[in-house]
């Protein structure tokens, strides 16, 4: 196998890992969905098989992506974009295949995805209920709505926020953390990274 069939190989064995992971099902339970022998699946997961076109194409179909995107190094993500943080409850969105070349992708890539729309940009958050280190975090208020928050430094029984341009302290076990950022992408289609359907 050439290094260009290898690295295709590996791309769409990530995927298929990520798949695999958040719907919970096994490589033979993949087969059957697919109506095909389990073999060459786990000859791709083991990444030792080149899949033909046709075997390409029934794995797109699958993930609801085109060959292209299957082979590619990207990855993607389906999700609801909203206006407002505070709107997530609601049916105001706009979906948004994003791309992301990202090799930390795969530890993440379980988290249920939302995005926030500002401007030509969408900052793309995944729920967690914890602050595990530093960066942006939406955690919600005394008041039951969402704020975006920069966390600075994170300790055991303290946790330093930039709130107003202001250092702030929080507690740990009374913060209630929604989500935290994971990436902000630009939804301009000619740049490529993020697609408006």
């Amino acid at each position: 196998m050439s290094e260009q069939e290898q690295a295709i190989v590996n791309n769409i064995a990530n995927k298929l890992e990520i798949i695999l992971r958040r719907d919970q099902i096994t490589v033979l339970a993949l087969s059957k969905l697919l109506k095909v022998d389990k073999q060459p699946i786990y000859r791709i997961m083991k990444r030792e098989h080149i899949p033909n076109i046709l075997f390409l194409e029934m794995i797109a179909n699958y993930l609801r992506c085109t060959v292209l995107e299957l082979i590619d190094k990207k990855f993607f993500l389906d999700i609801n974009s909203y206006y407002d943080i505070n709107h997530q409850n609601q049916d105001k969105h706009e979906k948004h295949r994003i791309y992301v070349d990202d090799e930390n992708f795969m530890s993440i890539a379980d988290n249920e995805f939302s995005g926030i729309i500002k401007d030509s940009f969408v900052k793309i958050f995944y729920k967690t209920n914890k602050i595990s280190h530093d960066g942006y975090y939406l955690i919600q208020n005394d008041n039951n709505t969402l704020e975006e928050i920069n966390i600075l430094s994170v300790g055991t029984n303290l946790i330093i926020a930039l709130i107003n341009n202001k250092e702030v302290r929080l507690n740990p076990d009374t913060t209630m953390v929604t989500a935290k950022l994971y990436k902000t992408v630009s939804i301009i289609q000619s740049e490529g990274y993020a697609v408006k359907y």
